[in-house]
């Protein structure tokens, strides 16, 4: 059926066959399943794959999800949307992952990374060395101050670390990027209102201020152009009027990439952090 309409039901549903056969036009259809599904983000780019089909291959998604997966099927629609792949509605659901698709659209820097909705591993250990090599990351996609978090650096700590993390809990896997601090970048109504780096303590792989770092305040005036750039193409990318921008610098090559943002970002008492929620305060209340 080279003429066929490349469809793909994700996930699929009951009844599928009974359904496709009474379609009127030629239909090539693909039963989906949302643990066949591979998000792989490298050289600050993104593929969606389904059992190895790049997803803008097919010509219409019906996408649909359940609670749990509702986040993987928006970032899903966002990659569709940004490949002109027509699709169903899906309901606004985010996570990092979402928020990993909108960095990589819009060619922000980002550490190599790969998500799988498998709790088959094995499955795809090879893929995530090819992608992320070691020392790698684990990440909880909807963690904070770097809870359900593990440092890796071969195989089996990999296979080990996995196993003991909560099984009710999504992980991707990130490229460890060797640093000597990362900066916390605050944004205010689109400006950089404050900005601070974190010094992890000595062992720490995270560089949270609730596992240990110290945090330095400066002048926004000292942030290097590059990571401005970042921070505020992060903010614009999410359509965040207030959030913190979490950003890491290789210590070998000195390139600057997006970790995280943070939409509910702590105020730190007696920083400029409290003048930054002030201004964005002030404007915001202007627009009433």
């Amino acid at each position: 059926m080279d003429n066929a309409t490349k469809l793909l039901i994700l996930p699929s549903v009951k009844g599928v066959d009974e359904i496709v056969r009474g379609i009127s036009t030629p239909v090539e259809f693909t039963k989906g399943d949302f643990n066949k599904v591979k998000f792989r983000f490298r050289d600050n780019g993104v593929e969606i794959l389904h059992a190895g089909v790049d997803l803008k291959e097919f010509s219409f998604v019906w996408l649909s999800s359940f609670w749990e997966s509702r986040d993987l099927a928006y970032a899903i629609k966002l990659y569709l949307d940004f490949h002109k792949v027509r699709h169903t509605y899906v309901e606004k659901s985010t996570s990092k992952i979402t928020d990993q698709v909108e960095f990589s659209l819009n060619s922000i820097s980002s550490p190599n990374t790969v998500f799988i909705d498998s709790a088959k591993l094995e499955d795809y250990v090879e893929k995530i060395e090819e992608t992320c090599g070691y020392p790698l990351i684990v990440k909880d996609t909807k963690g904070s101050q770097g809870k359900f978090s593990a440092f890796v650096e071969n195989r089996e700590q990999l296979m080990n670390q996995h196993k003991n993390l909560p099984a009710h809990r999504k992980y991707f896997f990130q490229q460890f990027i060797a640093n000597e601090y990362d900066w916390g970048v605050l944004i205010a109504n689109g400006e950089i209102v404050s900005a601070e780096k974190s010094f992890p303590t000595r062992d720490e792989f995270r560089n949270n201020a609730c596992n240990g770092a110290k945090e330095v305040f400066v002048d926004v005036s000292e942030i290097p152009q590059r990571v401005k750039d970042i921070a505020l193409e992060a903010a614009r990318a999410l359509k965040l009027s207030w959030s913190r921008v979490d950003i890491i610098v290789d210590k070998v090559t000195d390139i600057p990439y997006i970790m995280e943002i943070n939409r509910s970002p702590g105020v730190t008492s007696g920083t400029t952090e409290i003048a930054g929620a002030q201004s964005f305060i002030n404007a915001q209340l202007g627009l009433l």
